[in-house]
């Protein structure tokens, strides 16, 4: 049908926007609708002037700052030079994907919306804004906005006579075609511990693996690994940053999921796939796709039970799995599925009866997307005798190396079954000597974050870090520290003050040997840490409590001098109490009022003095 093109432009950080937008674009496809999906900085800008009908979809990322892959397209739409009227034909909507516990929440989508009002594009349906935090996560609010938005477009585009809907639980055309090769001998990848056969990006590096050490004792339920890592290539990163590593799933899982597949295939002989998705390994071989690319642990998405119940010919299990993609029993998907952390390959085996083809099996399931993990260590931590610590390892001439803190994902879900996060536990198998492609990415806490000045050594700052949240904390310090001692500038170092949080002293206290060390060889007017071990007494003691507890040190660093506050750790309700206790700080000790405070703490924010990093 004439007219029906739609734009589907997204950015995603990690993949997740990415998996949401195929998602939305399969149901536009069943409004028959042509639908162009295309990453935000692959869109060729002056093709906009062309585009009538678009849709926007955006994470928020750092301190309210754009996805990497939309930077370039967010630059050209921010030139001064561009008029007003340059959208005017244009009608769209966005979604944005964010945190509520940030205070920039959903920023960029809502950046991103104002924009191209300014530039005279119009609305055609309201914002959508998904919420982590949401008790359904980002389906929560994007299942409704995804019905209301459909219904909008029939509105405006009604269908001819005669023409229906295609209905949500029908099949569309597979999008990939695969096919074996049978010209070429049978090929077996069992690189399970290294990543270096998949293709390297332009801004990827070998990093070899020189240390993997658990910090926890072995009675303790959470297993925490210090990783330390070399590479001959230079590695420049800020306090703040992320090294983001791609998984592979282990053979015993790919055993299991071609057990379950069933596909009747060689697993080793070579497949053509077209059209062949970027960054695929070659050869690609069954058993290479489901350990390199298919994320079969996964948490299955609405969309992954309609596929499901084209594949089956048994009325009860079609039955049960169409009413998981009614949007009206949004409750039941999800305690099915991520209440219960149920995978992908768990719900193939309670549906015994679906037979997935090879063709539909890269569309429905999600690629293995890469992780971010905080790096551990300032870029130039290792290179300075006085800021080595005697239980780290030096580099030999021309290494650099980088650490990470990792907590292994390993946890007994309400149906009592053992879940493994995929990333860690195939980051819990390197050894000495193994190689990885990693990439860094920029994070929100320190000066590398594009709204933010850069905090100087000189000004003070208060680093909360519970858990492994320290990890970036820990660069922070080391980075602070190497500046006050070589490039000082005649300046005096602004104090280094670090609020830790853990269960006990005994178990779990991150680098709590070298703090002391810092401590002793600095002196605290330098770098002062107040740990608080939330298991060691009776009652439960908290880093927010530390923090009213040392409410005029807080103050003085923070209200009397200027200094900086970084927040980093788990989502949920630390960032808030965080936030409530420098309230009370600054209504307490610095005299203001309740409403005062809180403006304060929203210009620290502005002023780049507050920053928050939590996942």
């Amino acid at each position: 049908m004439e007219g029906r093109n739609i734009t589907l432009l997204y950015a995603s950080e990690t993949g997740t926007t990415e998996d949401y937008s195929e998602e939305l674009g399969r149901t536009l496809e069943h409004l028959h609708f042509k639908v162009r999906r295309v990453e935000m900085d692959l869109f060729e800008p002056k093709l906009l002037l062309s585009t009538l009908l678009a849709i926007f979809m955006c994470p928020t990322t750092g301190q309210g700052d754009v996805p990497e892959n939309m930077q370039k397209f967010w630059r050209f739409l921010l030139r001064k030079k561009l008029p007003p009227t340059l959208l005017q034909n244009m009608r769209f909507s966005t979604f944005g994907l964010g945190d509520s516990t940030y205070p920039k929440y959903n920023w960029a989508v809502k950046k991103l919306h104002k924009r191209l009002l300014q530039l005279g594009a119009s609305e055609f349906y309201i914002r959508g804004e998904g919420d982590v935090q949401h008790e359904e996560g980002i389906d929560g609010t994007l299942a409704p906005w995804i019905e209301g938005l459909s219904s909008k477009l029939l509105e405006l585009f009604p269908l001819p006579d005669g023409v229906s809907p295609i209905p949500t639980h029908q099949l569309l055309p597979p999008k990939f075609t695969i096919s074996i090769d049978s010209s070429q001998a049978p090929y077996s990848d069992q690189s399970y511990a290294s990543n270096l056969s998949l293709p390297r990006g332009p801004t990827s590096f070998k990093l070899t693996v020189s240390q993997n050490t658990r910090l926890t004792p072995p009675t303790h339920f959470q297993d925490t690994r210090l990783l330390s890592f070399t590479s001959t290539e230079p590695l420049t990163h800020s306090p703040g940053d992320a090294i983001s590593i791609l998984a592979t799933n282990p053979p015993e899982v790919v055993e299991e999921a071609l057990e379950i597949l069933n596909l009747d295939i060689n697993p080793d002989q070579p497949l053509h796939i077209t059209p062949h998705p970027l960054n695929f390994i070659s050869p690609l071989t069954l058993r290479t796709l489901l350990t390199h690319h298919l994320d079969i642990t996964a948490i299955p998405r609405r969309s992954f039970f309609t596929f499901c119940a084209s594949f089956t010919t048994d009325e009860t299990h079609k039955e049960r799995l169409l009413d998981f993609t009614n949007p009206l029993y949004a409750e039941e998907l999800w305690d099915y599925t991520t209440r219960p952390r149920r995978s992908i390959l768990e719900v193939l085996q309670e549906f015994g009866s679906v037979k997935v083809p090879l063709g539909y099996l890269v569309e429905m399931v999600p690629r293995i997307r890469a992780r971010l993990f905080s790096i551990a260590s300032s870029a130039g931590q290792y290179s300075h005798p006085q800021l080595i610590s005697p239980s780290s390892t030096v580099p030999t001439e021309g290494e650099n190396k980088l650490d990470l803190l990792i907590a292994i994902v390993k946890y007994r879900t309400v149906i009592k079954r053992i879940r493994r996060g995929m990333c860690t536990r195939y980051i819990s198998t390197l050894a000495p000597g193994d190689t990885l492609n990693a990439t860094i990415s920029k994070g929100g806490l320190g000066s590398s974050s594009s709204n933010l000045k850069q905090v100087k050594y000189s000004t003070p700052a208060v680093l909360i870090g519970p858990g492994t949240g320290v990890a970036p904390m820990r660069a922070m310090v080391y980075e602070r520290l190497r500046e006050a001692q070589f490039h000082n500038e005649g300046l005096k170092p602004g104090k280094t003050l670090l609020f830790f949080g853990c269960r006990g002293k005994e178990t779990d206290y991150y680098f709590g040997t070298e703090w002391e060390q810092l401590m002793e060889k600095f002196g605290k007017e330098v770098f002062d840490t107040k740990p608080a071990f939330s298991r060691d007494q009776d009652r439960k003691r908290y880093v927010q409590h530390l923090i009213k507890e040392d409410k005029e040190e807080v103050w003085r660093l923070v209200g009397e001098m200027g200094g900086a506050v970084y927040v980093c750790g788990s989502s949920g309700r630390m960032p808030q109490a965080v936030r409530e206790a420098l309230i009370e700080v600054f209504v307490e000790v610095g005299g203001k009022e309740r409403e005062e405070a809180e403006s304060y703490l929203l210009g620290m924010e502005g002023e780049g003095r507050y920053r928050q990093e939590t996942w």
